[in-house]
């Protein structure tokens, strides 16, 4: 089964979960929230940034440590249903180095991937307030940058408006604190190479994130 398959099923199976809070006499959503949640995502092995870069696919990192901070505020609400607005930021960074098999050490070039993401949001959002599954979607400038060595490229990485979408749920543990999952994917687009920025494929970037969230 493809990683796209299971995020999908965790995806319906967050959503459903606010199911039987609809028969439930309980307090509509709170005006607001906001989540703090971390991931270690697969960042795929671009083979056109590869060659741009002169290395080989393998020596791309395969996955990246990263944080998501986001926050909505909900100005339609109902007993078991809310409209939400509000904005996410994500960021993440890979390293990758070829390994000595004798000695364990790095060797040769230190491959890096940084990844920024900035979008307003809109979210439906289905249960109450003690706990909702939510459908979000989103669109803003995301860079996607790798580079060769330790040290960051002088110029500012370009730029592309990209579309996110996914879902998850929010499970408070008492009046102000919850545990929180998401599921997305960010569709970003083509690059050409540009100054010291390699070219990239179109690719599909899946992101499962978990954390805590606020009310």
């Amino acid at each position: 089964m493809s990683s796209v398959v299971r995020a999908g099923l965790l995806l319906v199976l967050l959503v459903m979960a606010a199911g039987p809070s609809f028969a439930q006499d309980r307090d509509p959503l709170p005006i607001f929230a906001a989540d703090v949640r971390g991931f270690y995502a697969g960042l795929g092995r671009d083979p056109v940034t590869a060659a741009d870069l002169g290395v080989e696919p393998d020596q791309l990192p395969s996955r990246g440590l990263g944080a998501v901070v986001d926050a909505h505020v909900y100005p339609l609400r109902g007993r078991s249903f809310a409209l939400g607005i509000g904005g996410e930021l994500l960021m993440a960074r890979g390293r990758a180095q070829q390994v000595n098999p004798a000695t364990g050490e790095g060797v040769g070039l230190v491959v890096r991937q940084r990844i920024v993401s900035m979008s307003p949001q809109l979210s439906l959002n289905f249960g109450h307030r003690d706990g909702w599954s939510y459908l979000t979607a989103g669109m803003g400038p995301l860079s996607f940058e790798t580079y060769l060595g330790d040290d960051l490229p002088s110029e500012a990485p370009p730029k592309k408006s990209t579309i996110n979408m996914g879902g998850g749920a929010r499970w408070f543990l008492n009046d102000h604190v919850a545990f929180t999952i998401d599921v997305r994917f960010y569709l970003t687009r083509p690059e050409d190479p540009i100054g010291p920025f390699p070219g990239r494929q179109r690719t599909r970037l899946l992101v499962m994130s978990a954390g805590l969230g606020f009310r």
